[in-house]
């Protein structure tokens, strides 16, 4: 992977007085804001959720009525389908009589909720379950047997089961229902059970984002409780890789199914009102440094935005412009200060994958890697071997030899700056057969960052 290096050579490294990591800059750490789905079946994202507190086995579906003054509120349903027959349901057969539930509902007064059933064979309507509840279970487990309405054999190759905390579309007050074990029985002989009757099976479908970092999807779904049409931060960890085991992606999408664009952003933060707020201490470093790769769609252009602040007042508020490149390239950007005595105590950092006020394409992409704030711009170059470390043979044909005071992860780069081996070192001696590296110049970098050193093969 060739690298293009700005401000500094990649094979010159220029010596820095003083250094501070960005939080998470590089990437490697990420988290999961989980939501549990019910495997095999479509549900409300607000107010449907998985619950320990189950009739039969592990877990249940928690359907919630969530009351707003002067709107219709939040109401939930749950449905169950296929990729083959999608709101037909899913494939059963029997010829049961009754459809049966356990259900505990604790519903506000006006609230009804509803199990909802269709019938359908070959795709014809065969019959029916609409059965409606109110009130309270009072605590406890409930069973229901309801009547099939069919039309008239009871033979059927599909049903489509819809479950609702609400029946109608208004909601009078807070309130829940927990379903489990649906099933189906002829006089009292239970049938064959449909895929995920028991509400065992769960997806975790959250939102995954950088640990320390804000995303668009995040900030929609934690104020919201709504998933985005499109994701637009990625955690990257196949080639596109730059070093370490993950990159970030953040890159424009569509918003909806009509084709409206929006660019996606990320930004240093634990709560959603850190988009603009101090975040993070520092000192008053002069550059912002690290690695980023763009792939506008048309003219967009990427933007960094670094704001600082001293007590509470601004102190620089920069942004920083990335032109397009096709392959991992260093950048180094100057902080400017307001005042020549600013003494900066914290820092705030947003990245946008395109132009804000107009955004030009879905695919503009952002990729960013290893991340510092630097008094003088330093690029992936040589540090000092460790004196208790000892590389031989240097040059080298088959094998390298490495003895090591510490356990460690050594990556091996070529002089384009692509990572193209990983290998686990243990303190001690540890041989490395390297055999099928062609002839040329490499380096040695630990994941620890305690040294880079420069080898050739012959």
């Amino acid at each position: 992977m060739k690298h293009t290096v700005i401000l500094s050579c990649l094979l010159n490294a220029i010596l820095f007085v003083n250094a501070q990591n960005i939080p998470n800059g590089d990437f490697e750490n990420w988290r999961v804001k989980d939501h549990y789905k019910p495997t095999g079946m479509t549900a409300t994202v607000r107010n449907a959720e998985r619950t320990s507190d189950a009739k039969e086995g592990q877990y249940a579906l928690k359907l919630s009525n969530t009351y707003v003054p002067n709107s219709r509120g939040y109401r939930s349903y749950a449905f169950n389908e296929d990729n083959e027959n999608g709101y037909d349901g899913v494939a059963f057969n029997g010829e049961p009589l009754s459809l049966c539930f356990w259900a505990k509902y604790d519903l506000a007064e006006g609230d009804t909720a509803r199990v909802y059933a269709i019938f359908r064979e070959k795709g014809t309507y065969k019959g029916k379950v609409d059965f409606r509840f109110t009130g309270k279970s009072n605590n406890e487990w409930l069973r229901y047997s309801v009547p099939i309405e069919w039309t008239s054999s009871r033979t059927a190759d599909s049903v489509w089961i819809n479950l609702y905390s609400y029946a109608d579309y208004g909601v009078d007050g807070n309130g829940f229902v927990i379903f489990d074990d649906i099933h189906f029985t002829n006089l009292n002989e239970r049938q064959e059970d449909i895929f995920n009757h028991g509400f065992e099976d769960w997806q975790n479908i959250g939102v995954k984002y950088p640990a320390g970092w804000r995303t668009i999807e995040l900030v929609s779904y934690e104020r919201s409780y709504s998933f985005l049409y499109e994701p637009t931060v990625f955690n990257i960890t196949d080639s596109d890789v730059f070093m370490g085991e993950n990159s970030l992606l953040v890159k424009n999408a569509y918003s909806n199914s009509s084709g409206n664009l929006r660019y996606g952003y990320c930004y240093l933060g634990t709560e959603n009102n850190d988009y603009y707020t101090p975040h993070f201490p520092i000192d008053t470093f002069k550059y912002l440094q690290g690695y980023y790769k763009y792939l506008p769609d048309g003219d967009d252009t990427a933007r960094i935005n670094l704001r600082t602040w001293e007590k509470g007042k601004y102190k620089s508020n920069d942004n920083f412009y990335l032109s397009a490149a096709n392959e991992w390239t260093f950048f180094a950007f100057p902080i400017n200060y307001y005042s020549g005595t600013a003494t900066a105590d914290s820092a705030g950092l947003i990245f946008y994958s395109g132009k804000t006020d107009s955004v030009r394409g879905p695919n503009s992409s952002l990729y960013l890697d290893n991340l510092e704030l630097v008094m003088q711009p330093k690029s992936l170059g040589i540090h000092t071997l460790d004196e208790n470390v000892s590389i031989y043979p240097n040059p080298f044909q088959q094998n390298i030899t490495i003895e090591s005071t510490e356990a460690n992860t050594l990556d091996i780069y070529n002089t384009l700056g692509k990572r193209i081996a990983t290998h686990k070192i243990i303190q001690g001696n540890n041989t490395l057969d390297v055999a099928e590296l062609p002839v040329g110049i490499y380096y040695l970098k630990t994941r620890k960052q305690s040294w880079t050193k420069k080898v050739i093969k012959q």
